[in-house]
């Protein structure tokens, strides 16, 4: 599983923002969690139009945290919701569930690290 994280775009939101990387990263893995649910909500609901909606969400979260191992799971999850593909969606739900956590254990550590 590919966990490399690229934190210069986190860096760049550091010097537009005016605001810390800690903040940054505490507030875009609070969206990507947000999403998640959103997804799992959706395929609960049977509304995979809110499914793609927040892996879209999610996606723009991951993009800004550089979160690369994430992009391609949550397009998964987006295309397949879109086609009106529930297994596919919930596939990647799955695999989303197993990489993520990992990646934002590391995204709070380099918080807590720039603190």
């Amino acid at each position: 599983m590919e966990t490399e994280l690229d934190l210069t775009k986190i860096i760049e939101l550091e010097q537009l923002l005016e605001t810390g990387v800690p903040e940054i990263i505490d507030r875009l893995v609070g969206e990507i969690d947000e999403a998640l649910g959103g997804i799992e909500a959706g395929l609960a609901d049977d509304d995979l139009a809110a499914a793609a909606n927040a892996a879209h969400a999610a996606r723009n979260s991951a993009l800004m945290l550089g979160a690369q191992p994430l992009l391609p799971t949550l397009g998964e999850i987006e295309s397949g919701a879109r086609l009106g593909d529930e297994r596919a969606t919930r596939g990647g739900l799955q695999r989303l569930k197993s990489t993520w956590p990992e990646l934002k254990r590391r995204l709070r550590e380099e918080a807590e690290r720039r603190r």
